[in-house]
């Protein structure tokens, strides 16, 4: 969660001025950015950065600074320009994607600019209610501070089921290279379409300019503002199906198509290439295929609760018919929770995640949901399918979703006895010493380090040290100097605070608050340093020294 303090707020949302027409003034779409972030993160792929603690806490400050970027826009991507992390993101066994992490202020400032002509976006897509496009259907809840509305893939490929009995092939496919692939020239011309966008297209293309390294294509991956934008470049595509009356189902990149007739679907499928080249975009060829309906059936049976044809899938299927959607902060969240770890417990998750590790490949949606049912369990059971995950000779099988088994054991390892966690500890210290594969892929790396950060000891402490003296990555060298800030390793952050000079914003400002951990030493640094300082800065040494005054734990 994205306060992780046990509080709430309520954004009251005036939508007067949607309703008269006009764009939203950029206050309001400040306010339900950081809100949005502060809840729910910034992003999907990336670890959760502190400065969102920060959005949460200092909402006020975060947006006076927000403010004035918007106010001096030209000479704040002249003097201070976005900061990227980009990294490679596991896609499968075999396959990868670059991801992109924006510094957080300019991020949420990317996603004020996007949020505050969503509701034209939205508009001019094809309608929810023909149940064709199911992805990113923007809609500002303030009770949830969620900028979406509950529509899932899962959502997709049910209705894909349904649609699939009237029919007899569908064309099954998706967009090669989707987010990378799209040309800014075509999203500042629908965004220049939109009615009184005003300088919004021109600030929102200079930031993808900017985030694209002067390239003129590409979406930076992971974060809501890029979902909604993505979802604009495919508008005239969905148009063109829509208004031929073609029956399809959409979410992001993935297409099902239904036709009667295998020459019809080869007829949609030449149409939809033609239409998506016309875009610059062009579908997996590998991924592609004319399929019969009863094909397509057997492929998604473990979403249809009604198919009892395979006994072994009925776990699976109970456990995909779980909306695992919670909110800590609902009005009635003891009650939710309740009835989630229910449902949960009348599922074999320690099961199904062993039959899936038997396997040589993985079916990535139900390892998913399974991993992600954990967090409801009792507390012997999360230990039981924590220790499943983590044999050695399964978490090659599970490499796909290596990402997500590191954020369960840091998500659950407080929950877990001790004997659990000692388990937990030897297998997370013998996969970096047996140089695994999987600690190859940076953004594995960095959850990794987060999955590490849980207890302190000795053969962690030599670990995250190899780690950072051999890494260029700023993602992965901030996370580790704040868990040895947490871990009060003063012997190293003594030494590593007099490289300050050197690091990025993204190390500089996680030695800032590292600095707290040396007492009087982190005091001296913090009074000779800060005139090198920006207001975000300034903002997060404030902030940062109001939290350790009451002896609040450290942000990771």
């Amino acid at each position: 969660m994205g306060c992780g303090y046990g509080c709430r707020y309520i954004y009251k949302s005036s939508r007067r001025q949607i309703n008269q027409g006009k764009q939203m003034k950029i206050e309001d779409a400040i306010d339900i950015a950081l809100h949005n972030i502060a809840k729910h993160g910034d992003t999907d792929v990336f670890p959760f950065p502190f400065e969102t603690h920060l959005f949460f806490d200092n909402h006020a400050e975060c947006k006076k600074i927000l403010l004035d970027i918007h106010a001096n826009f030209d000479n704040y991507m002249a003097q201070s320009p976005p900061s990227t992390l980009d990294t490679l993101t596991q896609v499968g066994y075999t396959g990868f994607r670059w991801a992109t992490q924006i510094e957080p202020f300019w991020n949420a400032y990317y996603l004020a600019l996007v949020v505050s002509i969503a509701e034209e976006i939205e508009s001019s897509r094809v309608p929810i209610e023909k149940e064709s496009v199911f992805s990113y259907r923007y809609e500002w809840d303030q009770n949830t501070a969620k900028i979406f509305k509950p529509s899932t893939w899962g959502d997709y490929k049910k209705k894909s089921l349904e649609i699939s009995h009237d029919y007899q092939y569908v064309v099954v496919t998706d967009i090669a290279d989707f987010y990378p692939r799209i040309y800014h020239h075509r999203i500042d011309n629908a965004l220049r379409r939109l009615p009184k966008a005003g300088e919004t297209p021109k600030k929102i293309m200079d930031l993808l300019f900017s985030f694209s390294k002067n390239v003129s294509y590409g979406l930076p991956v992971g974060g809501p503002a890029s979902r909604i934008l993505a979802e604009l470049a495919l508008v005239t595509t969905d148009l063109q199906l829509s208004r031929r009356n073609i029956k399809f189902c959409r979410y992001a990149d993935d297409y099902s198509i239904f036709c009667n007739s295998k020459s019809d679907a080869y007829k949609v499928l030449v149409l939809l290439s033609e239409k998506l080249h016309n875009e610059g975009l062009s579908l997996q060829k590998k991924k592609t295929k004319i399929i019969t309906t009863e094909e397509f059936r057997e492929t998604s049976r473990m979403l249809d609760p009604a198919d009892k044809t395979n006994p072994l899938a009925e776990e699976e299927q109970k456990l995909l018919n779980i909306s695992l959607r919670y909110d800590p902060y609902s009005d009635t969240a003891d009650e939710d929770y309740e009835a989630l770890k229910a449902a949960i417990n009348n599922v074999d998750i320690i099961g199904i995640l062993g039959r899936e590790v038997s396997k040589t490949t993985i079916d990535a949606t139900v390892t998913k949901q399974a991993i992600n049912a954990i967090y409801a369990l009792e507390p012997h059971e999360k230990y039981g399918a924590i220790s499943t995950l983590l044999q050695t000779e399964n978490l090659s099988v599970l490499s796909p979703v290596f990402v997500l088994v590191m954020r369960a054991v840091k998500g659950v390892y407080d929950d877990i006895p001790d004997y659990g966690q000692e388990y937990i500890d030897r297998q997370l210290v013998s996969l970096y010493e047996s140089e695994s594969e999987l600690l190859s892929v940076d953004l594995n790396i960095s959850y990794y380090v987060l999955a590490l950060s849980k207890r302190r000891s000795l053969a962690k402490e030599e670990i995250l040290i190899d780690i950072f003296d051999n890494t260029t990555k700023p993602l992965i060298k901030r996370q580790v100097i704040m868990v040895m800030a947490s871990w009060g390793c003063y012997y190293w952050l003594t030494d590593v605070k007099g490289h300050y000079s050197g690091f990025t914003e993204w190390e500089k400002r996680a030695l800032i608050i590292a600095s707290y951990a040396l007492g009087d030493e982190g005091k001296h640094w913090r009074t000779h340093t800060k005139d090198t300082w920006r207001p975000q800065e300034i903002l997060i040494r404030d902030w940062y020294s109001s939290r350790s005054q009451k002896n609040m734990k450290f942000p990771i």
